[in-house]
This record gives structure tokens, sequence and C-alpha cells, in this order.
């Protein structure tokens, strides 16, 4: 299930389901105290790892992606303005047509940073996360 769960988030897919920050928490708290053999078995090799002077290891997982928005077209009024004068009968009034108008495509970068920490015995003991889109669906 973990896996599953962690797959949804790393590729990006929310299903029918919400994905929020809530459920990514946790299901990394889910974490806590299991053995970093299964946390590795489930969400793959890190993409980095660190190990500090007191037998902590920290472990980074990364996630990024690039989400091109599509630009799109919409028609704008034009009001224009008209008077004057014909056979000495003036006249004023106004006439709208409608402009397109293009509005250009952008891209959204998506990523989240997790750290996990396994103590000195192999267990995962703490975690942290950056990104605007650490977020999963449960």
């Amino acid at each position: 299930m973990k896996k599953l769960a962690v797959g949804i988030v790393l590729i990006g897919l929310s299903g029918c389901a919400v994905a929020t920050t809530e459920n990514y928490e946790a299901i990394l708290q889910s974490w806590i105290g299991q053995p970093v053999e299964s946390l590795i078995a489930s969400w793959g090799p890190p993409q980095s790892s660190a190990t500090l002077n007191n037998g902590v290891r920290i472990l980074e997982y990364w996630y990024v992606y690039n989400r091109h928005v599509p630009g799109y077209t919409y028609m704008a009024p034009q009001t224009t303005y008209h008077q004057g004068a014909v056979g000495g009968t003036t006249y004023s009034g106004t006439s709208t047509r409608y402009i397109a108008q293009r509005v250009s495509g952008y891209d959204v970068n998506l990523m989240c940073k997790t750290r996990i920490t396994i103590n000195p015995q192999g267990l995962v003991s703490n975690w942290t996360y950056q990104g605007n889109n650490c977020k999963a669906s449960r």
C-alpha cells in the first residue's frame, strides 16, 4: 500500500481522490520506526544520501516535474464611438466588434524534496519536505 501511495506521489497522478499535503505527511509518518531497507524497497534508491559522524543517515528523494499550461484565445469587445451629420441630421452611436486576443502558454515547475532521517539502528526516525508539490492521495 505504501509503495502504491508513494508511486502516485512520485509520478504526479491523483486519480479521483484529492491530493493533499496532509495525506503526504501521513504517508511519511507511517514510515517512522520502519527499517531503511523497507523504505528503499518501496521508494527506490534515493537521489542522494549522506552519513553523519554520529551514524545517522540522511536520504533525499526529489520529484521535479515541469507542466506546460497551454495558451488560449478569447474574444475581447472593442467599442467604437461614432458621430457625424448626414444631410443636416446629426447622429451618434456606438458599434462593437470582437477581436481575438491570444494569451501565451506558460510552464509551471512542480517540485518536492523529501529528506528522511535514518537512526544508527537503521530505522526511519524523522522526515522533512519542501516544495510546491508535496502531495499525495490516500
